[in-house]
């Protein structure tokens, strides 16, 4: 068999983007054939057959011109033009269900403490006021889950499982989606205008597109009245400073982020001064445990594509 170079970009100083050592090692166990090679470290651009990592896009795509496998470590593909991929018979496979867990944990997470008033609490606490009697002041906004009613945009694997826990609760279900599988009320993206005025939450996890970009906007806010708002998807769905200003005219009541216009937040960012507004820095699909399954993953999908024929992927895109 011929030797297999995995090119990959999982080179950042961060330990969810930096390829492990157990990893690299298991798969050469298992695949003596097949190295590993930083994409950044050279320019191998003519040599790249199999792609691992998540910051590939059109133009690295159209310089690959060998390029026959995408293994995504994440599960969007907003920089990928799937028709590329198509006409030139890519295999392109993502990591869907590895985040999967941890973005409905942090989606929970923001939805319970916004019931229970903790973006008051930190308040409280950060000028040294926390007690009960100042508490009081915000008794009215600590409103009990049952009977609340949650808009999810976007009903994929995190929003389906989220919803599942959701309608546990006793909360009312409303799902935004371009299919028609969703077991809720579902609408289409036309129809927000007219549903985000009946709701009490919204959870965004909408990948981004011409159709999201900037959807969440002055616009759109102005039809909510208190509302609490999630970003969990992409940050350029949302206009910031719109959001920012919904907040001042009480359409909405809280905001949650982990996604950001522009990554990292920058120090001057009003956001951040927002005591009605929880921030965290894109962490929601953080695990220490994910490369243990991306192993999993990983092995499984390689063992797949040096087969001759009836090769059977997980998580086939194209």
């Amino acid at each position: 068999m011929n030797k297999i170079t995995i090119y990959h970009d999982f080179n950042l100083e961060l330990k969810l983007y930096s390829i492990p050592k157990f990893f690299i090692d298991q798969i050469k166990k298992e695949f003596p054939n097949v190295c590993f090679q930083d994409i950044d470290s050279e320019n191998e651009k003519d040599n790249v057959k199999v792609y691992f990592g998540n910051r590939i896009n059109n133009k690295l795509i159209k310089q690959y011109k060998k390029l026959k496998w995408i293994h995504l470590g994440c599960v969007g593909y907003d920089s990928i033009d799937i028709e590329i991929i198509r006409s030139r018979n890519i295999l392109m496979t993502n990591s869907s269900g590895l985040l999967t867990n941890s973005m409905v944990e942090l989606a929970l997470n923001f939805i319970t403490s916004f019931s229970r008033g903790m973006q008051h609490i930190n308040y409280l606490r950060n000028n040294n006021k926390l007690d009960r009697k100042n508490f009081d002041r915000y008794y009215e906004t600590i409103i009990n889950l049952t009977n609340q009613k949650v808009l999810i945009c976007g009903y994929g694997t995190v929003g389906s499982k989220l919803a599942k826990i959701l309608e546990n609760l006793d909360m009312d279900i409303y799902t935004v989606s371009r299919s028609k599988l969703s077991n809720y009320k579902n609408f289409s993206i036309d129809d927000l205008d007219r549903i985000v005025a009946e709701v009490n939450y919204i959870v965004n996890l909408l990948p981004l597109s011409d159709e999201t970009k900037h959807l969440f906007d002055s616009k759109l806010f102005s039809k909510m009245k208190n509302v609490n708002f999630i970003n969990l998807g992409r940050g350029q769905t949302v206009k910031e400073e719109d959001l920012i200003l919904a907040i001042k005219n009480n359409n909405l009541n809280a905001a949650a982020l982990d996604v950001f216009e522009k990554e990292p937040l920058s120090k001057e960012s009003k956001l951040l001064n927002n005591q009605k507004i929880i921030l965290t820095p894109h962490i929601a699909g953080l695990d220490s445990k994910y490369w243990n399954r991306q192993l999993d993953l990983f092995r499984y999908n390689m063992s797949e594509y040096l087969k001759e024929k009836n090769k059977l992927f997980k998580n086939k895109i194209s």
